[in-house]
């Protein structure tokens, strides 16, 4: 089988391109030929048999750049179906589009190839939409604007892709899939050894991109309100982004330079040691998140999350299998970092019961088996 991948941004670090790669491994391994269609700069990859890839040239005119990104940019349009036209593929695989929607998925439609969309995040519901501002009157006025132009966008996602897989039911009733189009198909996550989790303190661990959606300094903040109850602990940060010298700032300023490790990017085998030296996982994002990687890769290593009450967090840490707290909101946070504190054999209790949902759950043979299934039963 030819597929097509199509993923906006592969060169970034995320949960989506970390999937991505995961899916051109095991496609390859199984005999099948991967394409890769990006925007953007092309990425070295062993699995990939030909990468194309279309480089849009950012207008300096904020009214061109809206113009591009939610109507049909020619360039990009002809680019794919000339792409389409040369590799004929069997079908396409989307994983990640946030801009250029109203242009990539009417090509996907018109081309009446079948096409099969892994979903990511919540984008797609306006409330989560990064198109959505909060704030003064001149938020309420681009909203205004913008609310238009994302039920536009939603609709023809909805009308050109043939199979939503997503990893959630909480993605699923979130984004009022149809019914006849969307499926819950979990993520695949190895299994690793679970090592003695530390007993000592409190030994925290975030690992994701350093952007304000994510809410480290939401953590920060939280960790500043607790320090007369937490005299001891530790927070190691992995990742980077464009609030790397803020958060860094925000540390110092806080007083917690100490205690906390900013790690920069780490690649499999650093993670690995990072998620060991930890007990707990921590995800205090703005957005609600579908089904975070960094709880998961965690959960399978028995180390338990707090994270956001939001998105499929809850569905996913539920059961006493880790903690959720109030999103956005330090204080919250705080109190539970202290109760868990108080309580450390708490972390070894939930950390297993997650290692154990997560092995039956996620299990790598089970996705790779459902997924060929899922593209050979559109094809057919």
């Amino acid at each position: 089988m030819k597929i097509m991948h199509f993923h906006d941004s592969p060169h970034l670090h995320g949960g989506a391109t970390q999937y991505l790669n995961q899916v051109l491994q095991a496609l390859k391994a199984a005999g099948h030929q991967n394409h890769l269609f990006s925007i953007g700069p092309e990425i070295a990859n062993d699995c990939i048999d030909m990468h194309h890839s279309f480089e849009y040239h950012w207008s300096r005119s904020p009214l061109q750049r809206r113009r591009d990104f939610y109507s049909v940019h020619q360039p990009l349009a002809d680019k794919m179906q000339q792409v389409i036209a040369d590799i004929q593929p069997d079908l396409i695989h989307i994983h990640n589009c946030a801009n250029f929607r109203q242009t990539v998925f009417p090509t996907i439609l018109y081309s009446e190839l079948k096409s099969v969309m892994t979903v990511h995040d919540f984008s797609l519901n306006w409330n989560s939409s990064p198109q959505r501002q909060k704030g003064c009157f001149k938020a309420l006025l681009a909203n205004l604007v913008n609310r238009p132009q994302h039920a536009k966008a939603r609709k023809i996602v909805l009308d050109s892709v043939d199979l939503f897989l997503c990893p959630t039911q909480a993605i699923v009733d979130g984004l009022a899939l149809p019914a006849d189009k969307s499926v819950r198909h979990r993520l695949p996550i190895n299994p690793a050894e679970a090592s003695e989790l530390p007993q000592d303190m409190l030994r925290m661990f975030f690992a994701g991109t350093l952007f304000a959606s994510k809410g480290v300094d939401i953590l920060l903040r939280a960790l500043s309100i607790a320090r007369p109850k937490l005299p001891n602990f530790t927070l190691e940060i992995a990742g980077s982004g464009d609030l790397d010298n803020s958060l860094v700032k925000l540390a110092s300023d806080l007083g917690l330079a100490d205690n906390i490790n900013f790690l920069g990017q780490l690649d499999g085998h650093q993670m690995n040691l990072a998620y060991q030296r930890a007990n707990l996982q921590v995800l205090p994002s703005r957005v609600p998140e579908n089904s975070p990687l960094t709880v998961l890769e965690a959960g399978v290593r028995g180390r338990p999350s707090i994270a956001s009450h939001a998105g499929g967090v809850p569905e996913l840490i539920g059961d006493n299998r880790g903690w959720t707290f109030l999103s956005e909101n330090s204080a919250d946070l705080a109190n539970i970092l202290v109760d868990i504190s108080n309580d450390l054999t708490a972390l070894a209790t939930r950390g297993a019961s997650m290692r154990k949902w997560v092995r039956g759950e996620f299990d790598p043979s089970n996705h790779w088996v459902q997924l060929e299934q899922h593209y050979a039963n559109l094809i057919s």
